[in-house]
């Protein structure tokens, strides 16, 4: 730590050094002392180790301007002049205040500007469950096995081994959806009437 006027005298060779490493000293330990350097100029550093302060002088060498504290024990530095923002300032989207912030008023800011994810109301599925196309995903479908089949409730099979029917005494069946399905009934290998039953597309 030193501080220096930064005015080399005109002296003897050995006063010469020893005033010039002085100068050099204070410049690099940025005239650090307890109290102000005697001598200023604009725009220069001093740490005040008083304060464990950083400031610089101002552009007229009228006044000194904190840039910021240093934490000796925990090798940290805070600027100085940034605002911790309030609760409100946080929490307005819209806010070009600048400044710095807690976790707490992160959360909070997250929180108040979160837009909540309802459940949808039972219109929204209806009406979307009613706007579906035929063999989409999660529709339901009367079908049989292409071939007569044995299949428990609760079973996958794919759309290619089913086809669109009727139900009834006479079975019509036309072509294969696709996808993957899930048998919500019974089939049996006896006829074409137990071999049809309600499907839902899972995939």
């Amino acid at each position: 730590m030193a501080q220096h006027d930064f005015n080399i005298d005109n002296q003897s060779a050995p006063a010469f050094r020893g005033d010039l490493n002085n100068a050099l000293e204070a410049l690099g330990t940025l005239s650090s002392g307890a109290t102000a350097p005697a001598t200023t100029y604009a725009n220069m550093l001093w740490y005040d180790t008083a304060n464990n302060i950083l400031k610089m002088r101002s552009e007229a060498d009228d006044a000194w301007i904190d840039l910021g504290t240093l934490d000796q024990s925990a090798n940290t530095f805070a600027p100085a002049g940034v605002a911790e923002l309030t609760r409100a300032q946080a929490e307005d989207d819209t806010s070009t205040v600048f400044g710095q912030v807690s976790g707490q008023r992160l959360a909070q800011a997250v929180a108040a500007n979160e837009t909540p994810q309802s459940a949808p109301s039972t219109s929204e599925v209806l009406t979307a469950t009613a706007g579906a196309t035929t063999g989409a995903v999660g529709t339901y479908a009367m079908l049989k096995f292409s071939t007569n089949t044995n299949a428990s409730e609760g079973s996958t099979h794919a759309g290619s081994n089913l086809l669109y029917s009727s139900a009834g005494a006479t079975v019509i069946f036309s072509t294969s959806p696709s996808g993957t399905w899930r048998l919500l009934g019974r089939t049996s290998s006896g006829n074409n009437e137990t071999s049809v039953s309600v499907f839902l597309r899972i995939s």
